[in-house]
């Protein structure tokens, strides 16, 4: 969103210095570029209280003491009857509306409205449909004005019963859906809720008399629609990240006293539906806990002093701002608290662990989970979407990819692009699980989700010099599960792979099963033992292919074999990624002991040139060569 310095210095007494109000912005995590002294901010999906100019200077209180620089309209309110039938009071619990006729336009704009209009580079509609925009910009809240005259019934905010033309205020024309949230008057669409309003009951610069919509819309209800419809919607962007339903009054009295710096207003009247009431929200007041999360020593009067001017109330209880709907527990108050005094200001403490033990009363997904892990396994996390025509499975209404248009029935084709994925990579020995919900529609068409657990094996048992001619087989993949009391040998699947995408021909074998049948897991030994929690430096996947180099060594003196050994693990290169021994012979009438050596290279900043494998294998011949009894056959 773009909000002007000149337009934010308004709020502020002090008339702080553009960078100084960018330091500030950074430090409360609003990430934002300056071009010609408009501020460029990314607001996060959960500030949709900032979205305006009041609600940034609102989150600025905290370091500048603001004021607010606008007046509202004072006047007693008199109400109207509006014909007005709500048949979707859930979405919609509030609304309000105001009836506005002026005598006369204005010859020119208040120099606060003009500005906004020419330092966002705006364009001009009308005198109502300007202030409309020039309101969500100050105070946050959209609101949609229909010409008086244009409305020739009721007024109906309903579910669009069949598939109906509808043309936007921009002249674009569209089918909306059934199901969408529309208003509709004398039987056609004026406006689709919460996104854009209709041509037809659409202001012009000769309209004198409105009805101006002010409503809460219930965010699920919004989200997506301006995508579906590829509408470039201002009001659909904050009505999906939360507006303040308490601000509905307040925004129809500063709408009448922008109209009023600028005309005679002739007559205004207010109608009001409230549908539900406000709950208000409470937080325990928990200090202790706050300075728990942070690592803090934050000091009574201090946290008072910083949740007081970022508008929270505070008694036996702390009061949730009826704007701030991302605020629920003690771990946003301790967020809050962390932005305003600085991330880096909080000094560092001690990592402490509680316990090295595993836990014995570890839930059978941990057993299992962790008993895959200690036996080489992976495991691997996917999007819960699918490309093919699955029977029983959800479609997805606004897919981000067209191949990823329905929601998976099964864990078993994920892990098979995880198989292709790999195998495409040299990997030639996998052994991966998957934990996650899979959904689908039942008999009766209802929505059911399930959590599995999905393995896959394929290729090579292992790289050491007994289990590298060994495949892994269904065999290996029962025993596992056995160990733990799970008994899955009929529930192993052998894919084809003729519809893989794959030269390599090792068997893939695949376990699936819903995680509630496997209640029964049974705890042995391994699992009450202590486990002391090691940290493991990271390194980076590399994005290049592997190559390979084969040796085969002859060793007349056993005790030189282990020598041998210990040399090429130390080896130190940075493209020689892992050594080890693939086949091993001993011939007993000659006493010569002969190993198969593999070595795997691999940068993580380019695909390797056989030249630099050439120099890094020359000085392994090179040193081990020199220790005794080694030799090279051939060489």
């Amino acid at each position: 969103m773009k909000i002007s310095y000149k337009h934010l210095l308004r709020y502020l007494p002090k008339k702080p210095s553009i960078e100084d109000v960018s330091e500030r912005l950074f430090q409360l995590g609003h990430e934002h570029e300056i071009n010609n002294k408009i501020f460029d901010i990314e607001f996060t999906p959960n500030r949709g209280d900032c979205l305006s100019l009041s609600g940034l200077a609102r989150d600025l209180n905290v370091f500048y003491d603001i004021e607010e620089p606008f007046e509202i309209f004072e006047e007693t309110l008199p109400t109207f009857d509006l014909d007005f039938i709500n048949k979707e009071p859930l979405q919609c619990p509030q609304i309000f509306f105001l009836k506005v006729e002026i005598s006369d336009y204005p010859k020119k704009y208040e120099k606060y409205l003009d500005e906004y209009f020419n330092d966002l580079n705006i364009k001009k509609i009308n005198f109502f449909t300007d202030i409309s925009n020039y309101l969500s910009y100050e105070m946050g809240q959209p609101t949609h004005c229909y010409d008086l005259k244009k409305i020739k019934s009721n007024i109906t905010l309903e579910k669009n019963a069949e598939d109906k033309d509808f043309q936007t205020l921009l002249g674009e024309d569209l089918v909306i859906s059934k199901e969408d949230l529309v208003f509709t008057s004398d039987k056609k669409i004026i406006n689709l809720a919460g996104v854009m309003g209709g041509m037809n009951t659409a202001c012009n610069k000769h309209t004198k008399s409105i009805i101006l919509e002010c409503a809460w819309f219930n965010p699920e209800t919004i989200i997506g629609r301006s995508l579906k419809y590829n509408l470039n919607s201002e009001a659909a962007y904050k009505f999906e990240r939360f507006t303040d339903r308490q601000n509905h009054e307040r925004v129809l009295r500063r709408f009448l006293q922008i109209v009023d710096d600028h005309a005679e207003i002739k007559d205004f009247k207010i109608c009001k539906y409230e549908y539900n009431k406000i709950k208000k929200k409470y937080i325990d007041y928990n200090l202790v806990k706050v300075n728990k999360i942070l690592g803090t020593n934050i000091k009574d009067n201090e946290f008072k002093d910083i949740l007081t001017k970022l508008g929270f109330k505070i008694d036996k209880k702390i009061l949730i701002p009826s704007y701030r709907d991302d605020i629920s527990n003690n771990n946003d108050l301790a967020e809050e608290v962390a932005r305003v005094i600085g991330y880096n200001n909080i000094a560092p403490s001690p990592f402490i662990l509680n316990s090295n033990t595993f836990d014995k009363s570890l839930s059978y997904e941990e057993i299992i989970k962790s008993h895959l892990i200690k036996n080489g396994f992976n495991e691997v996390v996917n999007f819960p979407f699918a490309g093919q025509a699955l029977e029983n499975a959800i479609v997805v209404d606004n897919p981000l990819d067209k191949n990823k248009s329905r929601l998976r029935t099964n864990l078993a084709d994920s892990l098979l692009d995880n198989l292709i994925y790999n195998e495409n990579r040299q990997k030639d020995s996998i052994k991966i699980f998957e934990i996650s919900d899979i959904y689908f529609l039942d008999e009766k068409r209802n929505l059911i989700k399930e959590k599995r657990l999905a393995v896959l094996v394929s290729g090579r048992k292992g790289h050491n010099y007994i289990d590298f001619s060994k495949k892994l087989d269904k065999k290996y993949l029962s025993d596992l599960f056995e160990e733990i009391g799970i008994y899955v040998n009929e529930k192993i699947s052998i894919p084809s792979r003729k519809n893989l995408k794959s030269k390599i021909d090792h068997k893939v074998f695949i376990y699936e099963d819903a995680l509630e049948n496997l209640k029964t897991v049974k705890t042995g030994k391994d699992f009450e033992t202590n486990i002391v929690t090691e940290f493991v430096k990271y390194q980076p996947v590399s994005e290049y292919p592997s190559s390979f180099r084969d040796l085969s060594f002859s060793v007349t003196k056993q005790k030189q074999i282990n020598t041998l050994i210990d040399f090429l693990i130390n080896f130190d290169s940075n493209i020689l990624k892992n050594s080890f021994i693939f086949d091993y012979f001993y011939n007993e009438k000659l006493n010569i002991h002969k190993l198969g050596i593999r070595f795997v290279f691999q940068s993580v900043e380019a695909t390797l040139k056989d030249k630099d494998i050439d120099a890094v294998m020359g000085e392994i011949l090179k040193d081990s060569l020199k220790i005794d009894s080694v030799s090279l056959p051939g060489l």
